[in-house]
């Protein structure tokens, strides 16, 4: 099980420092090339994805088609805040994956 990171370009480099091989650097987001990354992701044996909250942003309908790929709970799609910080968010993305998950919302 592998690690995956879809982000700019700061960004990729500190993961790929960490020791993050699997890194896709999406500068000028095109859709159709995002669902092929994200498509090979789900049919490869990543567990997690980690994907930047801009990149996240720009891409939710894919992101949403992308959930019938899924097996079971794999891969986890995690948003992080990029080289820039963190957006402000209505929804905190790791509460509704634990809410989805587990069943209810966790107080």
């Amino acid at each position: 099980m592998e690690i995956a990171l879809i982000g700019d370009k700061h960004t990729i480099y500190g993961f790929r420092l960490a020791g993050i091989k699997k890194t896709f650097l999406i500068e000028d987001s095109r859709q159709e090339d995002i669902r092929g990354i994200l498509k090979g992701l789900f049919e490869d044996s990543t567990a997690l994805i980690l994907i930047t909250e801009k990149i996240a942003e720009e891409i939710r309908d894919i992101l949403k088609e992308m959930d019938r790929f899924r097996k079971g709970i794999m891969p986890i799609i995690l948003q992080i805040p990029d080289s820039g910080g963190p957006l402000i968010s209505k929804v905190d993305p790791m509460r509704e994956l634990i809410k989805r998950t587990v069943g209810f919302e966790i107080a």
